[in-house]
């Protein structure tokens, strides 16, 4: 069982960016005037500027929560491998998820 968490949580960004993909279309769709869309590089930039950073902070708060108190000399994998990877899934989902904020270029028909 603690094996298949690790293998989520080293997943996680992965499935992360799938799904930010996903919300990058929806976007994409939402706007069909390309020059009021966000601009691809940037979005990818944005996502990938926040996962290293939520992968850092993640990972610095898994090494001092793992490594306090008795702990045995690999308590930092647990940061490096679990804490840091889930932080930036959350980072990614999260700047994702922002972009579906922006309003609609589409008007509603009206009848």
């Amino acid at each position: 069982m603690l094996l298949l968490w690790y293998v989520l949580c080293l997943v996680s960004p992965g499935l992360a960016l799938a799904v930010a993909a996903l919300f990058y279309a929806r976007h994409c769709k939402e706007r069909p005037d390309p020059h009021r869309r966000v601009p691809a590089v940037a979005y990818g930039l944005a996502l990938l500027v926040v996962a290293i950073v939520g992968y850092f902070l993640g990972m610095a708060y898994g090494i001092e929560r793992a490594c306090s108190g008795p702990a045995d000399n690999l308590c930092g994998l647990t940061g490096v491998f679990v804490a840091g990877p889930l932080a930036a899934a959350f980072a990614i989902l999260f700047i994702g998820a922002l972009i579906l904020l922006l309003p609609s270029d589409r008007t509603p028909e009206s009848n």
